[in-house]
C-alpha cells in the first residue's frame, strides 16, 4: 500500500507538532534551569554588594578614628608648648585639617557605595539575562512549527 498525499502531510503535521511541543518542553526546562543559575548568582552578587557597604562603613569610621587621634595628638602638643589653638594660623590649621578628613572619609564611603551599586547592577542583569535567552527558546520553537508547515503545504500541493 502507498500512502497518499494525505497521510504523508498528516504524518509530516504530526512530526512538525511533536517536534514544537519538545521544543516548548526544552526551552521551559532549559529556562528554569537558567532561572536558578542567575537567581544563585544574583544572590551572590548582592551579598557582596552588602559586604563592601559594610566594609566601607567600617574602613570609613577607622580613618575618622585615626584622624580625630591624630588631630587631638597635636592638640596636645600645641597646648603642651602654650600655643592657643583657638585664634589664628592653629584654628585655621586645624579648621582644614577637619574638613580634609571629612572629604577623604566620604570619600572612602563613596568608593564602596559606587562598588556595591556595580554588583547590584550585576545581579539585576543575571535575573535579567534568563528572559532573554527563553525568548531565543520559542523563536526556535516557532521557526521549528514555520518550517514544518512550509514541508506539509509543499507536500499538500504534491511536491
Amino acid at each position: 500500500m502507498v500512502p497518499t498525499l494525505t497521510t504523508i502531510a498528516l504524518l509530516s503535521a504530526a512530526a512538525t507538532a511533536a517536534s514544537t511541543v519538545g521544543s516548548f518542553v526544552q526551552a521551559r526546562a532549559e529556562r528554569k534551569q537558567d532561572k536558578k543559575q542567575a537567581d544563585a548568582q544574583a544572590v551572590i552578587s548582592e551579598e557582596q554588594a552588602a559586604r563592601e557597604r559594610q566594609v566601607a562603613g567600617e574602613n570609613e569610621a577607622d580613618f575618622r578614628r585615626s584622624q580625630r587621634r591624630a588631630a587631638a595628638t597635636v592638640r596636645a602638643a600645641g597646648g603642651a608648648r602654650g600655643v592657643d589653638l583657638s585664634v589664628g594660623s592653629p584654628l585655621l590649621t586645624a579648621e582644614d585639617f577637619a574638613r580634609q578628613t571629612d572629604i577623604q572619609a566620604k570619600r572612602i564611603g563613596e568608593g564602596g557605595e559606587i562598588r556595591a551599586t556595580r554588583l547590584d547592577q550585576q545581579a539585576a542583569l543575571l535575573r535579567g539575562s534568563v528572559s532573554s535567552s527563553n525568548s531565543s527558546a520559542l523563536i526556535s520553537a516557532g521557526s521549528s512549527l514555520l518550517s514544518g508547515a512550509v514541508r506539509t503545504a509543499s507536500i499538500l500541493r504534491g511536491g
